[in-house]
């Protein structure tokens, strides 16, 4: 019998793609079609994609760029978070390691103060991404027609 620390990536992904469409079918989360009205729908992205000439181009564009871009600044944000991770950890565990405290202590307790912090700075955050999906929510939603 296998336990879940054994599981290797595939089991995690398959499980996680499970519970996805079972918390979908259940109702639990609201689907992308009742989603995506709400957040193009939002006051600061009414007006995008309004250019009666161009308004179709320019939403098949930015949707374009946003597909093809998308993957590669995600990977290289991934990279920065990673090298800013490891800097910071660089500094905080071998001061943890001087006051005494193991190192998976310093590294857990690091981690719990960083999370902490993102969960305060979200009103620095949340609204630019917000408006971000709103644009990607609109120009889905014009594209598709």
């Amino acid at each position: 019998m296998t336990t879940w620390a054994s599981w290797c990536g595939k089991h995690w992904l398959l499980t996680s793609a499970a519970l996805v469409l079972l918390v979908l079918s259940a109702g639990i989360l609201p689907s992308p079609r009742d989603l995506l009205p709400q957040l193009a729908n939002q006051p600061e992205v009414r007006g995008a994609f309004s250019d009666p000439a161009f308004g179709s181009q320019y939403a098949m564009l930015f949707l374009f760029s946003f597909l093809f871009l998308g993957p590669f600044a995600g990977f290289v944000g991934f990279l920065l978070v990673i090298v800013i991770l490891a800097a910071l950890g660089g500094v905080f565990v071998p001061i943890g390691q001087k006051l005494g405290l193991p190192e998976w202590f310093s590294t857990a307790s690091f981690l719990v103060a960083l999370a902490i912090f993102i969960y305060v700075k979200t009103d620095v955050w949340i609204p630019p991404s917000m408006w971000f999906l709103g644009l990607v929510a609109k120009s889905w939603l014009i594209v598709r027609g």
